[in-house]
């Protein structure tokens, strides 16, 4: 729904918004979080939310890292993606030599790259939902 570069800032729009949704997800710093609204109470927060690890699980599962692109340093791996005119949904590149998933969020226009690592721990088998290992 949205994306954020703090939490004080998606705090601050969530705090002022007249009509928050009940339930949404934003990106803080390239982190889900969930949006909680009660309207009956006024109660409002944000919570961490973990799909983007089960995601990048199940990326490795179905779709094993193969980089289209590698870089030496994240700064010079973000320049590229943000250089990109259309860029593809999501795609893999390297950084030092470890993995990431390049997305694009054509919705927010929004562009960021997900170390492959943070799906260490998390496994998606096939047909079940995700487990946390």
């Amino acid at each position: 729904m949205a994306s954020f570069d703090t939490k004080e800032e998606a705090e601050t729009w969530l705090q002022t918004h007249p009509h928050p949704p009940a339930s949404a997800n934003v990106l803080i710093a390239n982190t889900y979080h969930d949006v909680v609204h009660d309207r009956a109470t006024g109660l409002r927060r944000l919570l961490r939310n973990r799909d983007l690890e089960y995601y990048l699980a199940e990326r490795r599962r179905e779709d094993p890292p193969v980089a289209v692109a590698s870089f030496g340093r994240f700064e010079e791996a973000d320049a590229w993606l943000q250089s990109q005119p259309k860029p593809v949904p999501w795609t893999w590149v390297s950084i030092a030599g470890e993995p990431y998933l390049a997305a694009y969020y054509p919705n927010l226009g929004h562009r960021a790259l997900y170390p492959l690592s943070l799906a260490d721990g998390y496994e998606v088998t096939s047909g079940e939902p995700p487990q946390q290992g």
